[in-house]
C-alpha cells in the first residue's frame, strides 16, 4: 500500500512539473488586437540612425519625437522590430500604445519606459523612451 501512494505521488509530481512549457529566452511575441492598446501617441517626427559595432554588426534605429500624455517624448527603437520588407511602415501622425515595462523605475519621469506601438498594418514596434523635452 505505502509503495503504491510514493509512486502515486511521484506521478502527481512529475505532471505537475511539467503540466506548463516554460520557454527561457524568449518573449511574449507582442499582441495586434487595437483593443489592448489605449495610450494615444502623436509621432511628429523620425529619424534613422545606424550604429554599427567594431565587427562590422550595424543596426538601424528609429528615433521618433513624439507626444503621449501632453508630454513631448523621444521614443528609440530598432528597426527591424517592425519592418520584414524594408519599407518603412511608420510617417508622422496618430498611432496607439501599449505600456510594457519600467526597466529603470526613474519615479515620476517617463524615461527609460517600453512601449509597444501599433502600426497601421497591425505590426507592432518596440521601442523605449530615451528623452523627454519641455
Amino acid at each position: 500500500m505505502r509503495r503504491v501512494f510514493v509512486v502515486l505521488c511521484l506521478m502527481l509530481c512529475s505532471a505537475a512539473m511539467f503540466g506548463q512549457k516554460t520557454r527561457f529566452g524568449q518573449t511574449p511575441a507582442p499582441s495586434t488586437n487595437p483593443d489592448d492598446y489605449t495610450i494615444k501617441v502623436h509621432i511628429s517626427g523620425i529619424h534613422f540612425r545606424l550604429w554599427c559595432t567594431g565587427d562590422t554588426r550595424c543596426d538601424e534605429e528609429v528615433i521618433a519625437d513624439a507626444v503621449m500624455n501632453g508630454q513631448k517624448i523621444e521614443l528609440t527603437g530598432v528597426l527591424t522590430s517592425f519592418h520584414h520588407d524594408h519599407q518603412i511602415r511608420m510617417l508622422p501622425g496618430d498611432y496607439l500604445a501599449h505600456f510594457v515595462k519600467n526597466e529603470h523605475k526613474t519615479g515620476n519621469t517617463p524615461l527609460f519606459q517600453g512601449f509597444d506601438i501599433l502600426m497601421p498594418d497591425k505590426t507592432v514596434w518596440q521601442s523605449t523612451v530615451t528623452g523627454i523635452s519641455e
